[in-house]
């Protein structure tokens, strides 16, 4: 006769929850170690534990997805993007009239694809930022220990923002919400780069605008790989 268990309790059932997520000792403290001692935290982490924190790619790529399911409905970002689709109307009116195509609706389906696949942006920036921050700091870390350091950044200031998010998700706020995230964004990461990195403010700042300026030319040039798929397959 099979030995009966317990019944299943609310405890039971958050414990698996937590223990698939990783979140006991996972996410969270990933989050707040990585912004109390950002140094300590990744020293540990390459040099004795690789435990110590959550996978750097999981801590990037679960906050990707997690951002981007909440921000589509917070009221800052939906007016963003309408005053942002009002001036790209605008633009592409005038060249629809040129070459006789819809090209407006074309940049639609690959805006709307771009933002729900952040994702494949993260893979494809953070081995090109890895490069370049390798580049500057090869004799601190080795390029794979750079790439796992901008999961973190990235992934940090992915877990700030969605915090952010979820405390006005349902405020009324203008486009002007999403300046502020880009900011807190922008901050984060120039904090962290400054103490893992351990270099001054000024070479930090320096370093923060060279990868910013590199990340938004990778995100470009996939809306713009997105757009001609759009315009000549679909």
């Amino acid at each position: 006769m099979e030995e009966e268990i317990e019944n299943l309790s609310i405890t039971e059932l958050k414990t698996e929850l937590f223990a698939f997520l990783n979140l006991e000792k996972g996410i969270p403290f990933t989050y707040i170690t990585l912004f109390k001692k950002p140094f300590d935290a990744i020293k540990t982490y390459t040099l004795k534990d690789r435990k110590f924190l959550t996978n750097p790619l999981k801590y990037l790529l679960f906050s990707v997805a997690v951002y981007t399911l909440f921000v589509n409905y917070h009221n800052g970002f939906k007016d963003f993007m309408t005053n942002a689709n009002k001036g790209n109307k605008k633009t592409f009116e005038g060249i629809e009239k040129m070459f006789d195509a819809e090209l407006f609706e074309k940049f639609l389906l690959a805006q709307e694809f771009y933002l729900s696949s952040m994702n494949i942006i993260y893979l494809f920036a953070v081995p090109i930022v890895g490069w370049v921050t390798y580049l500057f700091f090869r004799k601190k870390y080795n390029y794979a220990e750079n790439l796992a350091i901008h999961c973190y950044l990235f992934g940090t200031a992915n877990w700030t923002s969605l915090i952010l998010i979820l405390v006005t998700l349902f405020f009324d706020f203008s486009g002007g919400f999403m300046l502020f995230l880009g900011i807190t964004t922008f901050m984060i990461i120039f904090y962290l780069i400054k103490y893992i990195y351990q270099i001054k403010w000024i070479n930090a700042l320096g370093i923060q605008l060279l990868l910013l300026i590199i990340f938004m030319i990778t995100t470009q040039v996939y809306l713009i790989g997105l757009f001609f798929y759009y315009l000549l397959f679909t």
